[in-house]
């Protein structure tokens, strides 16, 4: 009984301590080799956002979507509206990144109406999730360089 109580208060402490209850800021993105970048955000078994970036410096030389989709509604080649602006809208806000030093400014995702003036039509409401395109970029970072220049 005695060591069930031991190790169930080591687990509590380790997981308070260097567990998943850690949380995550965008100084945690550390750049630390020039390449070419590629991350996903998966969210129900489909992916969402794919992004591929360069890297220089620390610096965006380079963005893109390699594949953006939510259900079947929009793609990357979705030409009707709203779901067109909406590819806009998220192609804007990834773009904001390019000539910018990543580490300063991936947190301006977290405010896309600061960044992006796409606009979507009231009637569907449609919004932007820039917190995809955060989500992606750092799995890119976790995943380490996918190709050098």
């Amino acid at each position: 009984m005695k060591s069930m109580l031991a190790i169930s208060l080591l687990s509590i402490f380790s997981f308070m301590t260097f567990g998943c209850a850690q949380k995550y800021v965008v100084e945690d993105a550390k750049i630390q080799e020039d390449g070419v970048y590629r991350g996903v955000f998966i969210d129900g078994d489909s992916i969402q956002v794919n992004v591929e970036f360069e890297l220089e410096d620390g610096v965006v030389k380079e963005a893109s979507f390699r594949h953006l989709r939510r259900d079947d509604d929009y793609h990357l080649t979705a030409e009707e509206e709203p779901y067109r602006s909406v590819i806009k809208q998220y192609k804007e806000a990834l773009e904001h990144l390019v000539g910018k030093d990543l580490e300063a400014h991936l947190k301006d995702l977290y405010e896309p109406e600061n960044i992006v003036e796409t606009d979507v039509d009231g009637y569907t409401s449609a919004t932007l999730r820039s917190n995809k395109i955060v989500s992606a970029i750092r799995d890119a970072l976790n995943r380490g360089v996918y190709s050098y220049p």
